[in-house]
């Protein structure tokens, strides 16, 4: 394998909105996880025999976004994103086995927590670094992601983030064989589009 890009695509429902709000996604399977609006997905880029290059999809069935929210200020803070990394998905057994028992010792390791700090203001549209913590394999890591808030409407915002990670340095072992080749970089990027009345 070659490359892996992680897509993180939120759609948060406007009634959720409030000092602290939550919002849990739940689906039976690779297909439903996929029809639904709010998903967490995930797409791997890999090169096979040194030449041929496939992406596979992905998605997270089961996860759920947190943050407190201050509905005067248009203010983010104390970002979450928590999922069970079984609950990753990629509609292929042999691939899901190496995926959930190889890389993220799901067993061992059951929980992935993804947290920005922030203040995330929803009335900046200029594009801002922040540090992040990512709880995965049982070791918090840091990373950096860049947010940018693009203003839809009077009431409705996009939230975009960009992130690159390394496998090595979230000692996430390299699922690599012979045949497939996959590189040590994980690009995130996230979409979340909230509307607020």
């Amino acid at each position: 394998m070659k490359n892996i890009i992680f897509l993180f695509f939120f759609i948060i429902s406007p009634n959720i909105l409030a000092e602290n709000f939550q919002n849990k996604v739940i689906s039976e399977s690779f297909n439903e996880a996929k029809a639904k609006k709010s998903k967490l997905q995930f797409i791997v880029i890999s090169t096979k025999a040194g030449m041929f290059s496939s992406d596979v999809d992905g998605y997270v069935k089961n996860f759920s976004y947190k943050s407190k929210f201050d509905n005067k200020n248009l203010i983010l803070r104390d970002m979450q994103i928590n999922f069970m990394a079984n609950s990753m998905d990629t509609d292929g057994e042999t691939r899901d086995e190496k995926l959930h028992n190889l890389c993220m010792e799901a067993e061992k390791y059951p929980n992935v927590e993804i947290s920005v700090a922030g203040p995330l203001f929803l009335k900046d549209l200029k594009e801002r670094t922040y540090d992040g913590i990512v709880k995965i394999r049982g070791k918090e890591k840091k990373f950096q992601i860049k947010l940018v808030v693009n203003k839809i409407s009077n009431n409705s915002y996009q939230i975009n983030g960009s992130s690159s990670w390394s496998l090595k340095e979230m000692e996430i072992p390299d699922p690599s064989i012979f045949i497939a080749k996959l590189s040590d970089e994980i690009k995130i990027n996230i979409s979340i589009n909230e509307s607020i009345k």
